[in-house]
């Protein structure tokens, strides 16, 4: 039925984009570890529970990298600080903490510049868990509940482990001052080229955590 929908103009791009999304959705036992590329040539990975393909966008860079193995159990994580009940201090930097489990946390070995690096290196696991680091978003929220810019206001890298037991512990890194207001507080799970990691499987809770506070 897809092939109906899609007319001949289509790029091949977007042809792979729609596959991808189709293959990432469905509720299946996992596939061999093979990745396309934009141009069609094959990857191979490392034997795990298998790999997911995709093609990324990024400031009018079209990335084929392989997103890389899927990881044998999803990492969760949940902001420590601040609450939403807890006080932010206007025009200072803000502390964030957070707990994870099930994450092999190395923010040392992130790629950078960001913005550069951004999808250049296959998710790497370690045992079978995912390795990589914490961003932190803050978000400016108008009056009226509003979103004014889909870009953050304040980004940071969690880089401080402040315990670590086994895959388990608590990082915390500091965002960049912000005037008063309500923010969005986000935090995410990033590989170490800082794309989204993946899930164990489909029916995985989501890996991110969000708070809603006030800077005074």
């Amino acid at each position: 039925m897809l092939s109906r929908h899609l007319t001949r103009t289509a790029s091949y791009s977007a042809i792979l984009l729609i596959a991808a999304s189709v293959s990432a959705c469905r509720d299946e036992a996992p596939m061999e570890p093979v990745a396309i590329s934009a141009h069609g040539a094959q990857h191979t990975a490392a034997p795990e529970r298998g790999l997911l393909a995709t093609l990324t966008a990024f400031v009018g860079r079209v990335l084929d990298t392989p997103l890389g193995a899927q990881p044998r159990i999803t990492p969760s994580l949940r902001i420590a600080s601040p609450s939403s009940s807890g006080r932010v201090v206007a025009n200072q930097p803000v502390t964030i903490r957070v707990r994870y489990e099930n994450f092999d946390n190395r923010p040392e070995l992130r790629t950078a510049p960001a913005d550069v690096s951004l999808g250049s290196l296959p998710q790497v696991l370690t045992d079978g868990y995912v390795q990589g680091h914490v961003h932190g978003y803050l978000q400016r929220i108008d009056d009226d509940d509003n979103f004014p810019d889909v870009n953050a206001t304040s980004f940071c890298v969690l880089t401080r482990v402040v315990t670590r037991v086994g895959y388990n512990g608590v990082a915390e890194g500091e965002c960049p001052a912000v005037p008063a207001g309500k923010y969005r507080l986000s935090v995410e799970f990033q590989t170490n080229s800082h794309t989204a990691i993946l899930k164990d499987g489909p029916r995985a809770t989501p890996t991110s955590d969000i708070a809603m506070v006030r800077v005074r």
